[in-house]
């Protein structure tokens, strides 16, 4: 039977109600998050007041103004892209290393990446491969074989020069903050996570310790350092935990998964949504929780600007030049290869296994659903990246009864 994520025995705080978390640790976050995307949106679309409700009686933490800024750098003889969101004001910053699902881009991500940025973390967003974020126009995408095409980004030596040339881009910015570069100054390389959405779900784990198919039986990857939490979004099932063969028994860290029950696939490796438990089920406790929402489908958790909005809404956006603040901007989201929705370089696939959210969730319930997992990820980041005892009391007590109908928080 799943157990809960403990606080440490030299702390045993009263149970507190949901409401009064807020007043312990300062402004909620997904409160003001929602604040401003909420009051761009045209139309009754998002009871924004009841989000808002529904935020501010969950996990809160310190909330800060957000700078993104873009970096286009040539490492060898390749360009890669960068995107840093970091708290404009916070030094100290514990960093997490995001990477997006196939077919996105280092910009992808944004409402994932500018809460935790909000809670005070550098998130360093990279696609580290070209051929991953130009995947929906690849010669097997042309051709409707996204099966294969999966079958060969998912690949042991793909993930492996995945992993070598994020390893030369952390290298790259260690090397510039050393030379006090600014942008790069005040950031805590000793405190980091690793998070992903699918591809990078995938990529963060297998550097977390979960065996892949290397052809000859699972092999595990080097790890790429000491990493003090993983939240893996949409994470691809390999195989289903078995003994003696299990990929994800070596899994060593703390690790949040985040998926639901509508959680399809547009490549059509993962047949159900049920399969995005199995590495959950196959990781050893302790440290180990599993988010499970109810009705979210795979593109709402792309966390693209908007997910949740309808069609041509105003959406929170990132800045449209380095260096600017995040901002609210009128227009579309850029969709960072949603499925269903595709980007420049190429339409993706439907997604199977799974229906559209909207015709069981309102917009409202999407969003309060969304806000659920962006509190729960930073709590659980909070808890392991920075130990803070409050964060895990909450977790152990608190999310599971404020989550309501939107999911379940397992643990063990």
């Amino acid at each position: 039977m799943p157990r809960p994520i403990r606080p440490p025995h030299r702390l045993s705080p009263a149970p507190l109600k949901p409401g009064r978390w807020a007043a312990r640790l300062g402004v909620g976050f997904a409160a003001a998050w929602l604040a401003v995307a909420c009051s761009t949106v045209s139309g009754p679309h998002i009871d924004a007041a009841a989000v808002q409700a529904y935020a501010a009686g969950g996990y809160a933490a310190a909330r800060h103004a957000v700078t993104v800024q873009r970096y286009e750098w040539r490492l060898g003889d390749a360009p890669v892209t960068v995107v840093l969101a970091r708290p404009r004001e916070a030094t100290a910053a514990p960093l997490v290393i995001y990477l997006p699902a196939l077919g996105e881009d280092a910009e992808a991500g944004a409402a994932w990446r500018l809460a935790w940025a909000g809670a005070g973390y550098a998130v360093l967003s990279v696609q580290p491969l070209a051929g991953d974020a130009q995947a929906w126009r690849s010669a097997l995408a042309r051709e409707g074989d996204f099966k294969a095409l999966g079958l060969q980004r998912y690949a042991a030596a793909v993930l492996r020069r995945r992993v070598q040339r994020l390893a030369a881009v952390l290298d790259e910015a260690r090397r510039r903050a050393i030379a006090g570069e600014p942008g790069w100054q005040g950031i805590d390389w000793d405190r980091r996570a690793l998070a992903g959405r699918d591809l990078g779900a995938y990529t963060a784990l297998a550097l977390d310790g979960e065996k892949v198919d290397a052809g000859a039986g699972l092999a595990l990857l080097v790890p790429m350092g000491p990493v003090r939490a993983v939240v893996a979004i949409s994470p691809y099932a390999q195989a289903r935990p078995a003994p003696g063969a299990d990929p994800y028994a070596a899994v060593y860290g703390p690790v949040l998964s985040i998926t639901s029950d509508n959680d399809g696939d547009p490549l059509g490796l993962v047949a159900d949504p049920a399969q995005r438990r199995w590495p959950y089920e196959g990781m050893p406790g302790p440290d180990k929780a599993l988010l499970l929402l109810r009705g979210l489908s795979h593109e709402r958790l792309s966390g693209a600007p908007g997910a949740a909005l309808a069609e041509g809404d105003d959406v929170l956006a990132g800045p449209e030049s380095p260096g600017e603040p995040a901002r609210p901007r009128a227009g579309r989201g850029r969709g960072h290869g949603a499925p269903g929705g595709g980007t420049a370089a190429g339409p993706a696939p439907r997604v199977s296994g799974s229906v559209d959210d909207g015709a069981v969730l309102s917009p409202t319930e999407r969003e309060r659903r969304l806000t659920a997992a962006q509190q729960i990820s930073t709590a659980f980041l909070d808890a392991y990246v920075r130990d803070d005892p409050l964060a895990r009391a909450w977790l152990a007590d608190a999310a599971a009864r404020w989550l309501g109908g939107a999911g379940t928080l397992q643990t063990k």
